[in-house]
């Protein structure tokens, strides 16, 4: 599902992160509406236990309320108001306050998300252990059995973190240990075998200076049977130039622009490889900070 040639081209940021409040259930049914082919969600820990569907260590950033999330109880999260800070045009209005938009659970989001495939990213140590306790548990006690298992993709920035999770997950992608070699070696045209476990790579089209999305890095990849998706990509432009890459699929916060652009591309033949030598010239010129989300860089299961 996740490998290369994979069929998931438009994955919703964070649910639709730039049209409702990130990693909410208005975000999720926005990514649904949007066409999006899987949603991309963020996964903390509470201090009682419950994976709570959130990106930053506080809930400063996203609702009215301060602290850590895994100092908190599920009960104190659900009060906050996560549509509180979030605004579609730079502060003039905040239309999701108070309209009952909450920090969801993680089982509230795979409900809404029905049955398309999410990437779950694991934000802490404590979040990749309650995740691999959830997996387990679906494994051995879902009605449909394993194959319940098949939608979900984990990864994380740091691999210790994400261990657990990925011990019960079906599909893997790429830690920040197994990505910088491997593009690393690739820079100077060596070959650096991907762990057989890794099933895709998630990463922005560059850190700093340095270009990480090329026709070569992607053909790397797709050798080894890894998908290729990046994130955070919101501008047209740059989602053609990328698919014009041979990428597999687009994280966005705006979904519905990805579709738009696939759609487009379709009316006019295009397939999924159809750019210069090595690539770099169908980016340049197209790409600025705005496309790269460098918090979670280099990212390899987060955005």
């Amino acid at each position: 599902m996740f490998g290369s040639g994979s069929g998931i081209r438009v994955i919703g940021h964070r649910g639709a992160a730039g049209v409702a409040p990130e990693n909410t259930l208005a975000a999720i049914e926005h990514g649904l509406l949007a066409g999006s082919d899987a949603l991309e969600v963020d996964v903390h820990v509470t201090a009682d236990g419950h994976l709570v569907v959130i990106h930053d260590d506080t809930v400063d950033r996203t609702t009215e309320g301060s602290g850590p999330v895994e100092t908190m109880t599920l009960a104190e999260t659900q009060r906050l108001d996560a549509g509180y800070c979030f605004t579609p045009d730079g502060g003039r209005t905040y239309p999701f306050r108070n309209t009952g938009v909450r920090v969801p659970t993680l089982d509230a989001a795979v409900a809404a998300a029905g049955d398309l495939p999410m990437i779950i990213e694991v934000k802490s140590p404590g979040a990749g252990q309650a995740l691999g306790d959830w997996l387990g548990t679906r494994r051995r006690g879902a009605p449909s059995g394993p194959g319940d298992l098949e939608r979900f993709i984990v990864g994380g920035f740091e691999r210790d973190a994400v261990a657990p999770a990925a011990a019960e997950a079906r599909w893997q992608c790429a830690t920040r240990r197994d990505l910088v070699p491997f593009i690393l070696a690739g820079k100077v045209g060596l070959r650096w075998p991907m762990r057989r476990e890794i099933d895709a790579i998630m990463l922005p089209i560059r850190k700093g200076p340095l270009r990480l999305v090329t026709r070569r890095f992607v053909r790397r990849a797709h050798d080894g049977g890894l998908g290729v998706f990046v994130w955070t990509v919101n501008r047209p432009e740059v989602m053609r130039a990328l698919f014009e890459l041979g990428v597999d699929g687009l994280i966005s916060d705006v979904p519905a622009r990805v579709r738009r652009v696939l759609d487009e591309r379709r009316a006019h033949g295009a397939g999924r490889d159809v750019g210069g030598v090595d690539g770099v010239a169908g980016v340049a010129g197209v790409v600025d900070a705005d496309d790269v989300d460098d918090d979670i860089a280099p990212r390899v299961g987060d955005s």
